[in-house]
């Protein structure tokens, strides 16, 4: 799980960064088996489960004299020596926990999340569930993340998400799940957790997302997109990968080619495959070089005993081969007596045909995340772009920086209250007279009503 920050800015304080205590709830653990009083350097405890070097937590994170300490040696069964006294008094039974870092190194960027430059590291603050540090002579508009450090083996977790310095705007995840919390009077407990309210939201936008009388969403739309550059001999560009439901076109609403912006028309598969009518298709099973007299197909049944056989350009900039062979052996796959390879050869993979026109495609099908034109691009048209319009799908939320694209995104402010009182309650919380739950049912309707694509999808008989 990604470290956590939240920052604010407010002058003349300047920058406020919070780093959330790490997620160590499913570390190793010990319980200590006699009271330990202060500056202590030996803790009474079983320590088999953890190793020297290593840092622990002792007491709950966020209690107020909750430390972290370094073994020293092996630990045995019955005790766990220290690099350093302890700060502090410990009780009987109190906790001790596996921390694998013990400091924070936070970065800034100054140039909107392109570049980071480290700042000094501070130690993790055990007695608080976040870390405070101020940065006064920072910007409101520069860019934080920062990771868990191990001063010990040097190591690193991962990044937290990108945070600007003036805070989480209003449709964040941050933004949305404080104001439920709040205007509960809540806190984050172990039942109520931030992963349980990002769930919580992921589902009701997922209500929202599928609700039948709508479908499509005029503001889940992309237009123009760039979905791929033309090679030519190629004659499929991948899906882009938002799409909704990649395995149809009933959520693209255009397919354009290069700079005549030339529309394409859907085929279904049936009708499609008449396009490549006594046309042999198959891809490179190796590499090629410009030297090769025999070159090895994926398939070569398809092929004539000899002529000669078409391999993609190798890039945006290059060119389609043609390439003359003299033997066909089916067995293996194999044209033999190859001449004419272009110079710098070809990549297996690539695409190669016989008996195919090339050209300017005026029709397309999708099948499994890809998108197949009706003729494989000719060198004319290399380089040029593939443009799509298209209705998005939804992208679920994970980290308090994640934004929707929903611009009624105080919706789920209702439902996420609803589900606090609801898992609080033991799933007995009645949504028939809760006033949240009644709140998000007619914010749905006001939604649906006053919902107009301004888009239509036409559909043809084959």
């Amino acid at each position: 799980m990604n470290p956590k920050l939240r920052t604010k800015f407010s002058e003349p304080i300047g920058a406020e960064l919070f780093f959330k205590f790490p997620e160590i709830q499913s570390n190793e653990k010990s319980y200590l088996d006699a009271d330990s009083a202060a500056g202590a350097t030996t803790l009474t405890a079983s320590g088999v489960n953890f190793a020297a070097n290593q840092y622990i937590a002792i007491g709950q994170p966020g209690a107020e004299k909750t430390e972290i300490v370094q073994i020293s040696g092996t630990p045995t069964s019955t005790s766990i020596a220290l690099v350093a006294a302890t700060s502090f008094a410990h009780n009987r039974g109190d906790l001790i926990q596996f921390i694998p870092y013990n400091q924070i190194e936070p970065q800034r960027s100054t140039d909107s999340g392109a570049n980071f430059s480290a700042l000094t590291a501070v130690n993790i603050r055990p007695d608080s569930l976040e870390t405070y540090v101020q940065r006064t002579g920072d910007a409101s508009t520069d860019v934080y993340r920062f990771r868990f450090y191990n001063s010990t083996s040097a190591l690193y977790s991962g990044y937290s998400d990108n945070a600007t310095a003036s805070g989480y705007a209003d449709n964040t995840v941050y933004a949305i799940k404080k104001r439920a919390l709040q205007q509960l009077g809540e806190k984050y407990t172990d039942l109520i957790t931030s992963e349980f309210l990002n769930d919580a939201l992921n589902e009701a936008r997922r209500i929202v997302d599928q609700d039948p009388r709508v479908l499509r969403w005029s503001f889940r739309t992309s237009f123009n997109s760039d979905i791929g550059s033309i090679v030519p001999g190629k004659w499929s560009v991948t899906a882009p990968t938002d799409l909704r439901d990649r395995n149809t076109y009933k959520n693209i609403l255009g397919l354009r080619i290069g700079k005549q912006n030339r529309p394409c028309d859907y085929q279904d598969q049936r009708r499609f495959r008449q396009n490549y009518l006594n046309v042999a298709h198959t891809t490179l099973n190796g590499t090629v070089l410009a030297a090769d007299t025999s070159i090895t197909l994926t398939s070569s049944g398809d092929f004539d005993e000899s002529g000669n056989v078409v391999i993609q350009g190798e890039t945006v900039t290059g060119a389609i081969d043609t390439v003359a062979y003299t033997a066909n052996n089916e067995s293996t796959n194999v044209i033999s007596g190859v001449t004419l390879i272009a110079s710098g050869g070809h990549a297996t993979g690539g695409e190669v045909w016989q008996n195919a026109t090339f050209g300017l495609p005026m029709a397309y099908t999708i099948d499994n995340a890809v998108i197949y034109f009706d003729i494989p691009f000719s060198d004319a048209y290399a380089g040029e772009n593939i443009w799509c319009d298209y209705y998005k799908t939804l992208t679920a939320v994970d980290t308090d920086s994640d934004t929707l694209d929903e611009p009624f995104y105080d919706l789920y402010v209702s439902y996420l209250k609803w589900k606090i009182k609801y898992t609080k309650s033991n799933g007995k919380a009645d949504r028939d007279t809760d006033s949240d739950y009644k709140d998000w049912l007619a914010g749905r309707e006001t939604l649906v009503t006053q919902e107009v694509t301004g888009q239509t999808i036409q559909f043809y008989p084959s």
